[in-house]
């Protein structure tokens, strides 16, 4: 483990972002040595990884460089990168099986009729005030949207929004069955 370059000048958040950046680059083995218990949760690739390493080892340098403790380095990085880990792989549940998720056929189409408003309301009754503020937007949508769509909408993250819409599939199957 390689601790980054220590000079006693302040530096630029441009200058500490290229040292974690670098430090990321020469310790990578160690970033998977982390991850490795949360990386099969995580809905995302080893690029992803990467970045999120980087963005720990930014928050790492800085807090050691306010602390003046450059020495602890490795320790801040490993609490906050273990934690931006666990909470990765908290987030979305990936699908297992995309065959849940293949398009009607077009003889499957003209058999699925849209719900009555009633039978909205009684599977929406269900969720949260929250939850159900969202799904009736996701309903009212003349097109597909996304959860990029629905963080800009509700002012949340993304992945709260995935959170909030994942939670809302999960009590609306649950109370239907």
């Amino acid at each position: 483990m390689t601790r980054p370059m220590q000079t006693n000048s302040q530096l630029s958040n441009s200058e500490i972002w290229t040292m974690a950046q670098q430090w990321v680059s020469s310790n990578k083995k160690l970033i998977r040595q982390i991850a490795s218990p949360y990386f099969r949760f995580m809905a995302g690739d080893n690029e992803d990884l990467y970045q999120e390493a980087i963005i720990a080892a930014f928050k790492a340098l800085v807090i050691s460089r306010k602390k003046k403790k450059q020495e602890q380095f490795v320790r801040y990085f490993r609490v906050i990168f273990r934690t931006n880990c666990i909470l990765l792989a908290a987030g979305v549940q990936t699908a297992h099986c995309l065959e849940d998720y293949f398009l009607p056929s077009p003889e499957q189409e003209e058999k699925i009729k849209e719900p009555e408003k009633e039978e909205i309301n009684q599977a929406l009754s269900a969720v949260t005030r929250r939850q159900k503020e969202i799904c009736l937007w996701l309903l009212r949508q003349p097109v597909p949207v996304g959860t990029r769509d629905i963080a800009k909408e509700f002012n949340v993250s993304r992945r709260h929004a995935c959170r909030l819409v994942m939670h809302s599939i999960q009590r609306i199957s649950g109370a239907s069955t």
